[in-house]
């Protein structure tokens, strides 16, 4: 098919949201960083941690809604980007809560 946007689908793949998985995995990746500088509370990590996992788990279903809809395959790359945006929040807020138990 002929988009007009050139980077909308490769080889058949939906790749327009890309670029937004991969923005939200570098803010989690710095969000560690934060976590083990900073004593964060771990009731607010617990909410920006699940807010951010529900985020991208939204963008990951209308990826598939697209997907469904423009008849192109997913990205098996933004399959794994949500596990470890999970993964890194589940973490944070494992090091909130022994931070936080140390004191």
């Amino acid at each position: 098919m002929n988009y007009s946007y050139e980077n909308f689908a490769k080889d058949g793949t939906l790749t327009l949201l890309d670029p937004l998985f991969t923005l939200i995995l570098i803010f989690s990746a710095l969000f560690v960083i934060i976590v083990l500088r900073f004593a964060i509370n771990p009731k607010i990590m617990l909410f920006i941690g699940t807010f951010i996992i529900l985020l991208s788990a939204q963008l990951f279903y209308i990826s598939g809604i697209l997907v469904d809809e423009l008849n192109l395959g997913g990205s098996r790359k933004d399959f794994y980007m949500l596990i470890a945006i999970v993964v890194i929040q589940v973490v944070c807020f494992v090091i909130a809560f022994v931070k936080s138990k140390k004191k």
